[in-house]
């Protein structure tokens, strides 16, 4: 059959023909099962990409909702401890010199508030305001603490927050926000003497009916209110504020459409969307639907009226998922999709990525190692021919030239037959044979390479795996008691006692917090904790797990001063952090801390005794608080670190 085939081929050019096939084949079998593998690998690295894309689009917008809130609450405290002290706030002449009247009607910021100027709250500048009516004595009060309230909070976060204003039922606006291109001049000049927002939702949210709660609440994206034609949008933050057990106004800090999502932000991965939905059904930002400059009613971005399919599908595919995360393939939306929420707005962040791109890479990858294949096949056709042609053609050519001068000169073999001699059948068989040999000598060797090369990689991941449960708390993550007991005696010895400093850090009454929660979460809630004081530490500085609700630090000062600020800083961050209790509560922790210098000849078990006695005395002096051991019985005061200083230093 072969022979039939091939007729009168050398043996070269047929067995070339031959394993030229037979490689060929072997490479279309390799390459589809390699291209199920890189397209499944390809989804799995993709599907991981995307879900770290909105772990971290919801992480920054957590942030950012974070700060607003903490500067939000910074503002009421300053605005009452303004009118508490403040006995000039209600006199005429200082509310004259802040709003001056308005020929239509109310008054009007007066131009030094924006230009800049020197006032009765001192130096001021970048603020803007509208006052529809004439208020009356309390009114005025608020009104002049809220510019000094706006301006001196708006400085301390600006430009990181591009506004922050304070409005109240009867439509009166004082607005901080210096890097306004429009300057504020709808407010401080254009608007009429009857504006009136308290129908928008960014007034609506904070009444007690819609807000018992009196929580920081969030727009959907609306139309900014000083831009009439409907032709910028924003979304803003609003928190309530009550004197006397009454609502007089609120916070609020708006957020351009632009600034929402900046264009640089996760957009190297190709083809990839990302979108916000709230809770309600709102587009809050998608690439191809919210475009600043772009006019339309606010009702073209409700996805539970809208008509549009893409949206329709979109809104059905959220609903469906409810409050899960979501990781994988969405037919109905024809993407893979990574779903999570962002926890202070309760808004839904879609990473998305069409199925046609992932499969694109995956076709150009394959197109790539098929178009190399087809290059080494026609190289190793070539190459075979020329090693055949001269190692066994020319060999066997001579060799069958001395083969009939001696079958000239003996008598044919009675029972060997002249066509099995001139054939060169055997040739080729005993050829193939060696080529498959040789492919599995080397085959066998590659495996037993890979299944060495397999070992080691486990052993050496065995290994790394002992090393971390040997070093880390299996809690918390962080360092455990004995591996910081050992780094902290490395340090000292090796760098001795100078500018070394020991935290002593205990949860106040964590005990009471796993019998009201339960032991769940309050492992949650001292995880929190842990990672987040070493998020407060410095770099350099060690932290690990001595037991329980206990976090030991050490760490390098130039002073006790130092030290003591940098304790202060990790007793305030607690106070800011939250976590899940027990039927929807949320846990609020604060933490005791003792503080001991290092000196010469200490051990790891001497500076810690230090610091656990000055740890002791912060709870006896009440807990929530700093204490520092000296030599002498006089107390060192903590330092006189304002809690605005710790949000926004």
């Amino acid at each position: 059959m072969t022979r039939h085939i091939f007729g009168d081929m050398s043996i070269t050019t047929r067995t070339a023909i031959l394993l030229s096939a037979l490689v060929g084949a072997i490479f279309i079998i390799a390459g589809i099962f390699a291209f199920r593998d890189t397209d499944h690998r390809a989804r799995i690295a993709g599907l991981a990409n995307l879900d770290h894309y909105a772990r971290q689009v919801a992480r920054q917008q957590d942030e950012r909702f974070a700060r607003i809130r903490a500067v939000h609450q910074r503002a009421t405290e300053l605005l009452r401890a303004e009118l508490a002290t403040n006995p000039t706030l209600g006199t005429p002449a200082t509310f004259d010199s802040l709003f001056a009247p308005d020929p239509r009607g109310g008054r009007r910021s007066v131009p030094a508030l924006f230009d800049g100027g020197v006032t009765p709250m001192g130096y001021v500048r970048g603020v803007g305001a509208i006052v529809p009516g004439e208020p009356d004595p309390q009114q005025r009060r608020m009104l002049s603490a809220a510019v000094h309230t706006v301006h001196a909070l708006g400085e301390a976060v600006h430009p990181g927050m591009e506004s922050l204003y304070l409005f109240t039922p009867r439509n009166d606006l004082v607005i901080f926000a210096p890097a306004r291109s429009d300057r504020l001049n709808f407010y401080r000049k254009d608007a009429p003497p009857d504006f009136d927002f308290q129908k928008e939702e960014l007034a609506t949210i904070v009444t007690p009916a819609a807000n018992p709660a009196r929580a920081m609440r969030c727009t959907a994206l609306r139309h900014i209110l000083s831009d009439r034609k409907g032709g910028t949008w924003t979304t803003g933050c609003m928190t309530p504020v009550d004197l006397g057990g009454r609502h007089v106004a609120a916070w609020g800090t708006s957020i351009l459409l632009d600034q929402l999502m900046l264009a640089g932000d996760f957009g190297d991965i190709r083809g990839a969307d990302v979108i916000l939905i709230s809770r309600e059904g709102r587009l809050i930002y998608h690439p191809g639907y919210t475009r600043q400059a772009q006019p339309g009613p606010e009702s073209l971005l409700d996805l539970t009226r809208t008509a549009d399919p893409a949206l329709q599908a979109l809104w059905r595919f959220v609903r469906e998922s409810g409050n899960r995360p979501f990781l994988g393939e969405a037919p109905a939306i024809d993407s893979f999709v990574a779903l999570r929420r962002i926890e202070a707005t309760g808004w839904y962040v879609l990473v998305r990525q069409d199925r046609a791109v992932l499969h694109a890479d995956t076709w150009r990858t394959v197109g790539r190692i098929a178009m190399t294949a087809l290059v080494c096949l026609v190289l190793q056709a070539l190459a075979i021919f020329l090693l055949m042609r001269w190692q066994v053609g020319v060999p066997l050519q001579a060799l069958i030239e001395r083969t009939r001068l001696i079958t000239r000169r003996t008598a044919p073999a009675r029972f060997v037959e002249r066509e099995r001699l001139t054939s060169p059948d055997e040739v080729v068989q005993l050829t193939h044979d060696f080529d498959l040999m040789a492919e599995r000598v080397l085959s066998t060797q590659d495996e037993l390479e890979r299944k060495v090369a397999l070992r080691t990689d486990a052993l050496r991941n065995a290994n790394k795996a002992l090393k971390v449960e040997a070093t880390r708390d299996p809690l918390t993550g962080i360092p455990n008691r004995r591996h910081l007991m050992t780094e902290i005696e490395a340090r000292l010895a090796v760098l001795g006692p100078d500018d070394h400093y020991l935290l002593a850090i205990d949860i106040d009454q964590f005990d009471r917090i796993n019998a009201e929660h339960g032991r769940p979460a309050g492992d949650a809630a001292l995880t929190q904790v842990a990672n987040g004081i070493v998020a407060l530490l410095r770099d350099g500085d060690l932290c690990g797990r001595m037991g329980g609700g206990e976090i030991v630090a050490l760490i390098r000062a130039s002073s006790q001063a130092d030290a003591m600020a940098v304790a202060e800083r990790v007793r305030f961050g607690v106070t800011m952090l939250e976590s899940p209790g027990r039927h929807g509560a949320m846990i609020r922790m604060t933490v005791s801390v003792g503080v001991a210098r290092a000196r010469d000849g200490d051990g790891c078990d001497s500076l810690y005794a230090r610091a656990d006695a000055a740890l002791c005395e912060a709870k006896q002096r009440g807990r929530d608080r700093i204490f520092a051991h000296v030599p002498d019985p006089r107390p060192i005061a903590p330092p006189d670190i304002r809690p605005f200083v710790s949000v926004f230093g």
